[in-house]
């Protein structure tokens, strides 16, 4: 090899024995020290935020539902053709139903139908409020007629009232325009899904307007001392809450029902519920109107 080669080969080792030595010269990182904070990076994965605690909220009526539900059909006797619908007024859920879509005799519960039309039709006629106490039928004002039918359940009076109402075949009209079909009169005969849609039709002011709406809830709300029994057990348990309801009672053929318009503050419930003796069954009225209040008391713990 020249000398120059040897030269060059000489100078080379000796630059990377210098390298190698300020390597080893180099401090060793600790493992234990930590690292100087900086900045997060993007790339770098954020550690997840602890899992919140589980808060404990008031179950669902469909919650509830599966709990009280049981107890509810524990209080309806054997030997009677049930008839019952209950509706959650804010969620529209359907809580309790029993042959809701059968047709049934239902006894005076068809006076709320009955005095929707009157005031829908004396709407149509553009009478209001006042024209109630100054105009009527037969020697009797539509506000005397009306209240009296719906909170004494005089006969007369809803006979006075349906007649006017059929003029024209204004009645039938009424009902079918409020999908209320098989609600008839020659016999007396509904469904409890009927019926419920008119006390959701009335509550929410889709069939008359918001003057004849309270003035017709108010009649409702009256009370009477028979709003004791049937539905009207809801009111000893929920003191604080406003029944409306129209009953139905018969005692020829038996019948024994109620309905109406549960408010508890902001929440409401749309209830029906009617029995009658099944064929060849040994129930009395007094034996359904006991289940009926049974059942009453039930919901009202389901309520609370």
């Amino acid at each position: 090899m020249p000398p120059r080669w040897n030269k060059f080969v000489v100078i080379c080792l000796g630059f990377a024995l210098l390298i190698s030595a300020c390597r080893a010269a180099s401090p060793a990182a600790d493992p234990t020290q930590s690292p100087t904070p900086t900045a997060t990076s993007t790339s770098q994965p954020i550690p997840p935020s602890p899992t919140p605690i589980a808060q404990t909220t008031a179950p669902t009526p469909t919650e509830n539902a599966a709990i009280f539900f049981p107890d509810l059909e524990a209080e309806l006797i054997p030997g009677v053709d049930w008839h019952i619908l209950i509706e959650d007024a804010q969620t529209g859920e359907i809580l309790f139903e029993r042959s809701a879509t059968a047709g049934f005799h239902p006894a005076s519960m068809i006076k709320i139908p009955t005095a929707m039309a009157v005031l829908s039709i004396l709407e149509d006629q553009g009478r209001g409020l006042k024209d109630l106490k100054s105009s009527g039928i037969e020697g009797r004002s539509f506000d005397s007629l009306l209240e009296a039918m719906v909170v004494h359940s005089e006969e007369s009076a809803a006979d006075s009232l349906e007649y006017f109402a059929r003029g024209e075949n204004r009645l039938r009209k009424k009902l079918d325009g409020w999908g209320l079909s098989q609600t008839k009169f020659d016999p007396r005969v509904s469904t409890a899904a009927e019926l419920l849609t008119s006390l959701e039709l009335l509550h929410t002011g889709q069939a008359l307007n918001p003057e004849n709406t309270h003035y017709l809830l108010d009649l409702m709300g009256v009370y009477t001392e028979n709003d004791r029994i049937l539905l009207g057990k809801l009111t000893e348990t929920l003191p604080e809450c406003t029944f409306f309801n129209k009953r139905g009672t018969m005692l020829s053929p038996t019948i024994v029902s109620d309905m109406g318009i549960l408010k508890c503050g902001y929440h409401v419930w749309y209830l029906v519920i009617a029995g009658t003796p099944s064929i060849d069954s040994t129930a009395t009225f007094e034996d359904i109107q006991a289940s009926i209040e049974a059942f009453s008391a039930a919901f009202a713990d389901y309520v609370k």
